[in-house]
């Protein structure tokens, strides 16, 4: 599958709530991700993957809707309109998660 293929299957998988799935599926195990304004970064599948989980385990998606999708080599970024009630809190934001790919897995993704 191509990149831009896989990327819109992460889509899917997050709109159906088959995130942590999406996440064993097309994550490296070198993976690091940076979340907006934040400095530090998580380092690896399985820090990330904690992550992931901690998320999934407190959000309920009542919404996810793609806005925008940008494909370049091994670059893809998407912009998604959320809605989600996170630790009884309801939250709705537009979110850019931009990835960098090598060998058909993510090694490095950013939130802004």
């Amino acid at each position: 599958m191509s990149v831009r293929e896989n990327l819109l299957d992460i889509i899917k998988s997050i709109q159906e709530n088959k995130i942590l799935e999406a996440f064993e599926k097309y994550y490296d195990d070198s993976v690091v991700m940076y979340e907006k304004g934040d400095s530090t970064n998580r380092v690896g599948k399985e820090a990330n993957r904690k992550a992931e989980e901690s998320f999934v385990n407190n959000a309920t998606i009542h919404e996810a809707k793609v806005i925008k999708i940008l494909v370049d080599g091994n670059n893809t970024a998407y912009e998604m309109y959320m809605d989600f009630t996170y630790g009884g809190n309801k939250v709705a934001k537009t979110q850019w998660a931009l990835q960098e790919w090598k060998d058909g897995k993510i090694v490095k993704e950013e939130f802004y």
